[in-house]
């Protein structure tokens, strides 16, 4: 368990890692007077508590019996941003089935030089299938957790699964927010182009204040630490909006 436990976190921190492209190719257009961006969301809805024991029979990952809905609260806190600071449209398509595309498609980014920009040929055909007009940009909000083979060899990205966001544990060391939840951004019109990246959780810091009971974690402390993880990602995203183009 203890072994599983490491390599799954080893696995995010990979794929934290691998999201963020060391330079982007830079934007070179201007979107017209009527801007409507799509967005798409699939976070799980309740937060996970992941414990470490002395011992493996100590260990356990469990649901938590509150719903934070982090994809609401992403989706109207962007809203509100898009809004105030570029007076830009934003619409929820996170409920189409061909929106799980923009997670399963491997080939959506593409190396140009030492600058990483959006595969504009795959992005095309994913707009298409989603079946909705005149979208001037696309922008999917993922947790960055990963699932590997034995070989730790990638084979899907979570999509509303257990682990998407929560806190981890461990005896003498507390309890840390474990939510890894990244935002991405690409152009449609007048160009396909990758935007950029945003990371909106928080993951290895102390949660405050630290529960009286790890394995009973009250109404009162689960509360302040959903309002500790969502105004951190109101900050995020009012930063990730005042770089949008």
């Amino acid at each position: 368990m203890i072994r599983t436990i490491t390599i799954l976190l080893l696995s995010s921190m990979l794929a934290s890692c691998a999201v963020k492209p060391a330079k982007i190719v830079p934007v070179d257009y201007k979107y017209d007077d009527s801007v409507k961006i799509g967005f798409v969301s699939l976070i799980s809805e309740k937060p996970t508590h992941s414990h470490i024991g002395i011992t493996a029979f100590n260990n356990f990952v469990k649901d938590l019996d509150v719903k934070w809905k982090l994809n609401d609260h992403i989706f109207n806190a962007l809203s509100k941003e898009f809004q105030q600071q570029k007076n830009y449209g934003l619409v929820d398509l996170s409920k189409i089935p061909s929106s799980k595309s923009f997670f399963d498609n491997q080939n959506l980014f593409i190396k140009k030089g030492e600058f990483t920009d959006v595969n504009g040929a795959e992005l095309n055909v994913i707009i298409k299938n989603l079946g909705v007009d005149d979208l001037d940009a696309i922008i999917v909000v993922r947790s960055l957790k990963l699932f590997y083979n034995k070989n730790l060899e990638r084979i899907k990205e979570s999509m509303g699964r257990q682990g998407d966001h929560g806190f981890k544990s461990r005896i003498g060391e507390g309890m840390t927010f474990n939510s890894a939840i990244g935002i991405n951004m690409y152009s449609i019109k007048p160009k396909s182009h990758y935007v950029g990246w945003q990371y909106l959780g928080l993951i290895g810091q102390k949660v405050i204040p630290q529960p009286s009971d790890y394995k009973n974690l009250t109404i009162a402390e689960l509360s302040s630490y959903e309002q500790q993880l969502k105004s951190n990602i109101d900050s995020k995203i009012r930063e990730f909006v005042s770089k949008a183009p």
